[in-house]
């Protein structure tokens, strides 16, 4: 009987299974890391100065937006940028104490930022408050005239967050 499955089974069909598994557990992969929360980052990088500086005039309220930060040493940090219902602002990593290293991080419902791990809402409004456990942990910054400016050592303070 065994001599008769060997025949019925084709290499072809072998190396298929074999890539179908591998494939599955790409996408896994690929989800557990927040592949699927539809965010799209933007990359930013400090200046001479090591500060970056995003323009935020033309951000409307209850609205998020995601980051990636990259240096020249190649620590990569996300953050994001959200302008409440009042209309001010709120910079965050893109992670929280409780599951950095998962990377899932954070996805907005209307005026609710929500932690994709454990799907813990956090009001937008309260992010700076920094309340640790599934909030986003808070990052400094400065506003200048329809800018928002963070220096390379505050965003470098959340890097441990992210490697």
């Amino acid at each position: 009987m065994g001599e008769n499955l060997a025949m019925r089974i084709r290499p072809i069909q072998a190396v298929s299974v074999v890539l179908a598994v591998v494939a599955a557990g790409v996408a896994a992969n690929y989800m557990l890391q927040g592949g699927l929360r539809g965010v799209r980052f933007i990359r930013v990088a400090p200046d001479a100065a090591h500060e970056v500086r995003i323009d935020v005039s033309d951000l409307a309220r209850n609205e998020l937006r995601f980051y990636r930060f990259l240096n020249a040493g190649n620590q990569e940090v996300k953050f994001f940028v959200g302008r409440d219902r009042n209309g001010d602002l709120h910079v965050a990593f893109d992670a929280s104490e409780t599951h950095a290293r998962v990377g899932r991080g954070f996805r907005q419902e209307g005026e609710w930022v929500i932690d994709n791990k454990c799907d813990t809402p956090t009001r937008l409004t309260e992010v700076r408050e920094g309340r640790g456990g599934c909030s986003p942990v808070p990052l400094a910054f400065r506003a200048e005239s329809g800018l928002l400016v963070l220096t390379e050592e505050q965003i470098l303070r959340g890097w441990r967050l992210f490697h």
